[in-house]
């Protein structure tokens, strides 16, 4: 379809060359949208109007070992599109689920090892002095995160809330980190962009220590963006600009935290964010465009050349699940070798086990048979020298 609409910006074409050029861009373009708006898989429509456009994986025999895989969107409307449902205005206030975001109501540890969005979390490293991290053992705790009206109209209606209560750790001033969301889609930000979101903090039974960071789900890099400790804050606005060479898919994550700063061990803070923003982006749309005129043809490379950016953008997105799906199986395919291979140890364990049994009760019954033959014998031998020396009385 580029070469055609590149033939047909010429400007020595015919109308009529252009005329017959469109005739085949269409019925090429009339299959293209036909792909994209009517491919299925298990029922579910992969690129227009998809949904769900997140898929879960198992892939382990515990019920967290799970892959995440969203399918990008590769065909819309053609309309700018910004971040979703980053003001937090689409939801009911007390509502305890958000629309396009994922919470975790429970502790999460910023270690490197926990994983959010199917890729571990990055290390918090700012610790307070006296701190000894949050791997500190917590009992008890509640995690609760909801809808709330804000506290300031200049922000908006409506603001989300990630809150811990009532938790204790067992040695004094540790961390406990949680609540936390992340977004169900990725939006694409580039180097040099700017990203924004309105927070504040309160400590509750104790100081609070917040976390947020981007999370590139192409490879599981992040982008730090909060990391504050303290008693209380008001509302601030915080903006970032993205680093060099950072071009990417990237997810938002929010994660409250608590700090035991007085050391008496109980702990609980709240996180508030709201009005999380991000570049919006042109979502190519070849339905309108023709290249009858070379003012048409060139507006249609334009497009198609947005098209297959979001084609190879989509392309390394799933790439990169796929890659993550191939690890997961050879680990699992590993793990199946090495049980075949113990069981099959075992097995010869237990046979040779088995050999040496059986032999020794062959040699037990060979022996009890050997000294029953000698037994009878010796007996047979007693009755028939009795027997001789009767005879020789009574002769």
């Amino acid at each position: 379809m580029r070469e055609l609409a590149v033939q047909a910006a010429t400007g020595t074409m015919m109308n009529t060359d252009r005329n017959n050029l469109d005739l085949e861009y269409q019925s090429l373009k009339a299959q293209v949208l036909n792909t994209v708006e009517l491919t299925t898989w298990n029922e579910h429509r992969l690129f227009n109007e998809l949904s769900p456009k997140s898929f879960e994986l198992q892939a382990g025999h515990k019920a967290n070992d799970k892959i995440t895989v969203t399918i990008p969107q590769i065909y819309a409307s053609g309309s700018l599109v910004g971040f979703a449902n980053g003001d937090f205005e689409s939801d009911a206030v007390g509502n305890t689920s958000v629309t396009g975001w994922t919470v975790g109501n429970n502790r999460v540890t910023l270690d490197g090892q926990t994983q959010i969005g199917g890729w571990p979390t990055p290390t918090d490293l700012t610790k307070p002095a006296l701190s000894g991290g949050d791997t500190v053992t917590m009992s008890g705790g509640t995690f609760n995160t909801q809808i709330v009206a804000s506290d300031n109209s200049s922000r908006g209606n409506k603001s989300l809330q990630l809150k811990s209560t009532n938790a204790t750790v067992v040695s004094g001033y540790g961390i406990i980190h949680g609540p936390y969301i992340i977004s169900n889609n990725s939006t694409t930000l580039k180097a040099g962009e700017t990203i924004s979101f309105d927070w504040r903090a309160q400590g509750g039974q104790d100081s609070y220590d917040v976390y947020a960071y981007l999370l590139n789900v192409d490879n599981g890099s992040t982008i730090n963006l909060l990391d504050e400790t303290g008693t209380s804050s008001n509302w601030a606005t915080k903006s970032i600009s993205m680093p060099e060479n950072s071009d990417g898919n990237y997810k938002f994550v929010f994660v409250s935290g608590t700090y035991d700063e007085t050391g008496g061990r109980a702990l609980g803070a709240r996180l508030f964010v709201d009005n999380i923003s991000a570049p919006p982006r042109a979502i190519p749309d070849l339905s309108g465009t023709s290249i009858s005129t070379i003012t048409n043809a060139s507006n249609s490379i334009s497009e198609i050349d947005l098209n297959i950016r979001s084609v190879i953008s989509a392309r390394s997105s799933l790439g990169a699940s796929i890659n993550r799906i191939i690890h997961a199986t050879d680990y699992l395919a590993e793990i199946t070798l090495q049980l075949a291979s113990s069981r099959s140890q075992m097995i010869e364990t237990d046979y040779a086990e088995t050999s040496s049994n059986l032999a020794r009760v062959q040699s037990l019954d060979i022996g009890a048979t050997y000294v029953l033959q000698q037994l009878r014998q010796n007996s047979q031998n007693s009755i028939d020298m009795i027997r001789s020396n009767d005879n020789l009385f009574k002769g």
